[in-house]
C-alpha cells in the first residue's frame, strides 16, 4: 500500500524526532544481531541530542546536506544520513545511516530516502556511493539489494562502544540520476 510521504532536508529541530527514529528501529533492526540487553538500554538522551544538533547546525552552516528526513502526516518517520565516504581508501559518496520506524516500513518511504539520498550525491558529484550494513541484517541487505547495491568485498569489524558486529560495505555506481519511478 502506498502511503503519501513527504522528503525533505533535516533541521537542527529534527534531531530528537531522528534520534526517536534510529533508537526505536535499531531496537527492532539488530535482535539477534546485538545483544538484547545492550538493546533493552538504549534511549533518546538528550545531551547525545544537543551534540547533534550542534553539529548539524554546523554543518548545514557550512552548505552540506547530511541529513534528510521522511515524514507521514506530518511526523517524522524515517531518515537517511550522507555525505562524502569516510573511508579514504574507498572514496565515493556514502549514506551513513537511513532507518524508518517499523510500523512505516514496506511503503515506498525507505526506497524514496534511499532514492533522494542517491541524487543529493549524485548532485555533489560522486557517482559512486556505498553503505556499511550489518552482515547478519538480511533484511537491510535485501532492500539495499533491491535498489542496486552490491556487495563491494570490503569487510570490518565494528567494535566500541557498541558490542561487535561484523559489516560487509555496499557500493552503488550513479551514472545518470535515480528514478523514483524504478523502484522495483
Amino acid at each position: 500500500m502506498r502511503v503519501t510521504h513527504k522528503i525533505r532536508p533535516g533541521v537542527p529541530e529534527d534531531i530528537e524526532a531522528r534520534e526517536y527514529v534510529r533508537v526505536t528501529t535499531w531496537k527492532a533492526a539488530y535482535r539477534g544481531i546485538m545483544p538484547d540487553d545492550y538493546l533493552d538500554t538504549l534511549k533518546v538522551e538528550p545531551n547525545a541530542v544537543a551534540r547533534k544538533e550542534e553539529a548539524l547546525a554546523d554543518a548545514l552552516a557550512e552548505g552540506l546536506t547530511p541529513l534528510l528526513v521522511g515524514e507521514i502526516g506530518g511526523r517524522i518517520v524515517g531518515f537517511v544520513n550522507l555525505g562524502r565516504c569516510r573511508d579514504e581508501h574507498i572514496g565515493g559518496g556514502e549514506v551513513f545511516a537511513v532507518y524508518v520506524l517499523p510500523e512505516a516500513q514496506s511503503n515506498g518511504l525507505g526506497h524514496a530516502l534511499m532514492t533522494a539520498a542517491a541524487n543529493q550525491l549524485r548532485a555533489d558529484g560522486h557517482k559512486e556511493i556505498g553503505l556499511w550494513v550489518a552482515t547478519d541484517n538480511t533484511q537491510a541487505r535485501r532492500f539495499y539489494e533491491r535498489f542496486g547495491f552490491v556487495p563491494s568485498g570490503h569487510v570490518q569489524l565494528l567494535a566500541a562502544p557498541l558490542p561487535p558486529i561484523e559489516e560487509v560495505y555496499y557500493r552503488l555506481s550513479l551514472p545518470e540520476p535515480v528514478s523514483s519511478a524504478s523502484r522495483p
